[in-house]
């Protein structure tokens, strides 16, 4: 063994050995709050924000969703649509997405200039299958009031990778849902405006897991030029005792678990609809920023862990953003109506990530600089009978996050959405809706990198290609 080798060897043992007093902890800590706030750097891209609030507006690609008042949902898209119901009505069902993001590429580990592991970052079927619920209920008070109440789904996510994946550090499990509990009422203020408001309790449940993956190989790289340091007077006894510890890291090695099922935010939600006639009108809707604190008092921390402090209390507030859509319904036959929507969703207030330990410890600070994205959508509905209804559309949504601040753990891109859905009646007041939607994402390249102490480095390149079918069931009554 030369002495380059030795000297190399010795200056890398430091960063997993003399360091890990300030610099392990430095570390350990922004791991931590990394994997508890990836439920918040989730929330950049319209992946987390999701769109399937019911099955009828599925069919046409959630064009025209505040102005179009299919059936109860509109409790979730705009209240002042109540406003157009005649009779009580109950929609129950939801939406299954199966997604197929795959990600590919390499991971290293690179310390003081050299490398000292190397893996693959290979990973299929990121994003497991879920169901997306929905229920509504609409109940006119008399031609100027109606009230309703609802729950579904606006943001969640899931994304879940092997226990022994190489890039642990950046993929592992990131499991957030937000259920939106609602209230809402319509009043009819002229013969053509209405005007809607309703009030929002999110229940938020979120677990986040990262495992230290190729860190494990990097250790243990390092492990065989100990004997010689030690030999060499390099590095005392303990401190090999020490990094002999490590060796009982592997890649299944849980670093950071973050896990609270019962957090609260509040918001509110208001809307206009405006009719010009019967075969035409215009919708605005506006749901407010919620805010939602995270808080687990038995967070993992390897850091904690190996100076034998063990789990402590951490948490973070995910800032959840205010959303506005504007949509239009026109009949432009008996048969046939065209809709469309633009909606604006206002990421651009998510500037950092900021968290804390609750012993008053920084934990994690991040300028993020997230922009402003848009959705665009275009939509059919043909009646073919009293009893048969078709719908399609198609639809674009922007990433917010720039590539720059790509995650494995969020994976997300621009995306198409293709559309086609139908409703049946059985009888006058009993009815299912259908439909299906494929989601086509452009391919990105991205870099993720997380620093050791500043003295080692990993690093992932990946690949990502994304794609999702999405099919949806919903059965509405009225009485």
């Amino acid at each position: 063994m030369n002495l380059h080798s030795i000297d190399s060897g010795f200056r890398i043992a430091q960063i997993f050995i003399y360091n890990k007093g300030f610099q392990m902890k430095k570390f350990n800590q922004s791991v931590l709050a990394t994997a508890m706030l990836l439920a918040a750097s989730g929330a950049n891209a319209a992946a987390f924000q999701l769109a399937e609030v019911s099955t009828s507006g599925l069919g046409r690609a959630y064009a025209g969703e505040a102005a179009i008042s299919d059936n109860a949902s509109v409790v979730a898209t705009n209240p002042a649509l109540m406003s157009l119901f005649k009779t009580n009505q109950f929609s129950v069902g939801g939406v299954y997405v199966d997604s197929k993001i795959h990600m590919s590429g390499p991971v290293t580990v690179n310390a003081l200039g050299r490398t000292v592991a190397v893996g693959s970052a290979d990973h299929n079927s990121v994003v497991p299958g879920s169901l997306i619920p929905n229920m509504y209920f609409v109940a006119p008070i008399n031609d100027k009031f109606a009230i309703g109440g609802g729950m579904n789904v606006n943001f969640g996510l899931k994304s879940e990778y092997e226990s022994d994946y190489n890039a642990g550090v950046f993929g592992g499990k990131t499991d957030l849902s937000a259920i939106n509990l609602n209230l809402s009422g319509s009043y009819r203020v002229s013969q053509g405006l209405t005007a809607g408001v309703g009030l929002n309790a999110v229940y938020a449940k979120a677990e986040i897991e990262r495992r230290a993956g190729i860190l494990s190989d990097a250790v243990k790289n390092v492990a065989p030029l100990v004997p010689a340091l030690v030999k060499a007077g390099r590095i005392s006894p303990n401190a090999a005792a020490s990094l002999a510890k490590l060796q009982g890291v592997n890649k299944e090695t849980v670093l950071t678990h973050l896990q609270d099922k019962n957090a609260w935010g509040f918001g509110w939600n208001a809307g206009l609809v405006y009719e010009f006639n019967e075969n035409n009108r215009v919708g605005l809707a506006y749901h407010s920023k919620v805010d939602i604190d995270f808080e687990d008092d038995n967070a993992v921390s390897a850091g904690r862990t190996i100076r034998g402090q063990g789990p402590a209390a951490g948490g973070l507030t995910l800032h959840l953003p205010d959303y506005l859509e504007l949509s239009g319904f026109h009949q432009v036959t008996d048969n046939l109506a065209l809709h469309y929507s633009y909606k604006f969703t206002h990421w651009s207030r998510f500037k950092e990530l900021h968290a804390t330990f609750n012993d008053g410890e920084l934990a994690f600070h991040k300028d993020e600089k997230y922009r402003s994205n848009s959705r665009y959508a275009l939509g059919a509905t043909y009646n073919v009978n009293d009893k048969l209804t078709l719908r399609a559309g198609i639809a674009y949504d922007e990433v917010a996050a720039p590539t720059e601040h790509a995650s494995a753990s969020i994976p997300d891109t621009d995306r198409m959405w293709y559309s086609v859905g139908a409703t049946y009646k059985f009888t006058p007041n009993l009815s299912i809706d259908a439909g299906f939607a494929h989601l086509r994402g452009k391919k990105i390249h991205f870099t993720e990198s997380q620093s050791i102490g500043g003295l080692a480095t990993v690093t992932a390149n990946y690949t990502s290609k994304a794609s999702a079918n999405l099919y949806g069931l919903n059965l509405n009554y009225s009485f």
